[in-house]
């Protein structure tokens, strides 16, 4: 499980414990859904380019009343394991043991593929995207990006382009913080008119 750190805290393993994982969250909000699904553009631009590495990508809106919907991008659901799972086991048995070793392979392999999503949580932790569904404020969608690879300056140069964009919650190392908070008020600064 990720812990969240409130933004300007130092995460435990800044104070010279070894780092748990290079994989890194970050949680930024925007005022509608349009505003964070260009980010995540943005973001898989920046991967394209070799600038970070995106490992899942999850949306939380929550509406002004407070309740909340949650659009996952890369996580396996039992579902969509079941249905892999199934094809793989179709397609195998059908090839090592006839139309009837077809069927009980697919039957296996679907209840298989379904277990293994339910037991492995690839991208985002379920109770991560659990806590944020109260964590991201009323009225905004969140775009909660699990990273690695960050490269600190171009980063906050894409997040500075979003004007209205609120860091949420994080756990990458405090400088990173720094910048990423520093390119929001950029983005939030009134333009000069003198």
């Amino acid at each position: 499980m990720i812990t969240l750190v409130p933004t300007g805290c130092v995460p435990p393993y800044a104070v010279g414990m070894p780092e748990p994982s290079n994989h890194k969250l970050l949680v930024i909000s925007f005022d509608d859904r349009l505003r964070a699904q260009e980010f995540l553009l943005a973001t898989v631009r920046l991967q394209k380019d070799q600038e970070l590495q995106m490992h899942d990508a999850v949306f939380i809106q929550r509406d002004a009343d407070g309740t909340s919907h949650v659009t996952e991008t890369t996580d396996v659901t039992p579902g969509r394991g079941a249905l892999g799972g199934g094809v793989w086991g179709l397609l195998l048995g059908t090839l090592f043991g006839g139309p009837i070793g077809g069927l009980i392979a697919g039957a296996a392999t679907a209840g298989g593929g379904a277990l293994y999503a339910k037991l492995v949580d690839t991208g985002i932790k379920d109770a991560t995207v659990a806590e944020l569904r109260t964590t991201v404020p009323a009225g905004r969608t969140g775009l909660a990006l699990l990273v690695s690879h960050v490269s600190v300056a171009d980063l906050p140069r894409e997040q500075s382009r979003f004007p209205n964009a609120e860091l949420v919650e994080t756990d990458m190392p405090p400088a990173a913080v720094n910048a990423v908070q520093e390119a929001l008020k950029e983005a939030n600064r009134e333009p000069f008119t003198g």
